[in-house]
């Protein structure tokens, strides 16, 4: 019996391992650093996760969404700001994604580790909460075009034939 000749076109699980193998880490990344002398890792909310963190995070949600609407994703230092303003419930998130007691985060001394863990947090994290803020902002971007549609009214319908002119119901 004769071998079969490969077919070309075909793509070999081989290929599409090489081509596809990243795409694991991209749709759930985990990142892994020190805290307090150990190695923890940061990883990204599961669904469910993420629909109670985004109660938990309203404030800093809403805070993107200004931050967004300008016109751009806000960069590091100003996200850095939000955290601040909303450091109790930020803490909380970051612990729940590192899988760590939020009172570790509280009496942290290493402001490097720290600084490094709210990174990795962010990196894992970000993508999640820039596009909460942006679909926000495109779903008022289109109720106010609804609503200026709204406001304009249909268009005018056409105008009546001038006396004397046929129409075809006559």
């Amino acid at each position: 019996m004769a071998a079969l000749k490969p077919r070309k076109g075909v793509i070999k699980a081989a290929d599409s391992e090489a081509q596809g193998g990243d795409d694991l880490a991209q749709l759930h990344p985990n990142l892994e650093t020190r805290l307090n002398g150990r190695v923890v890792t940061v990883r990204e909310y599961g669904f469910v996760e993420g629909l109670k963190v985004r109660q938990l995070l309203k404030g800093f949600l809403d805070g993107l969404y200004e931050l967004t609407k300008r016109g751009s994703l806000p960069g590091v230092e100003e996200v850095l700001g939000l955290v601040v303003d909303h450091i109790d419930a930020v803490l909380e998130a970051v612990a729940q994604s590192a899988d760590i007691d939020v009172q570790e985060l509280k009496n942290l001394k290493d402001q490097a580790e720290g600084d490094l863990l709210l990174l990795k947090w962010w990196t894992a994290n970000g993508p999640f909460f820039n596009r909460l803020a942006v679909q926000r902002v495109l779903a008022e971007r289109i109720a106010a075009a609804e609503a200026e549609k709204q406001r304009a009214g249909q268009t005018s319908t056409p105008r009546s034939p001038e006396q004397g002119m046929a129409t075809s119901s006559e």
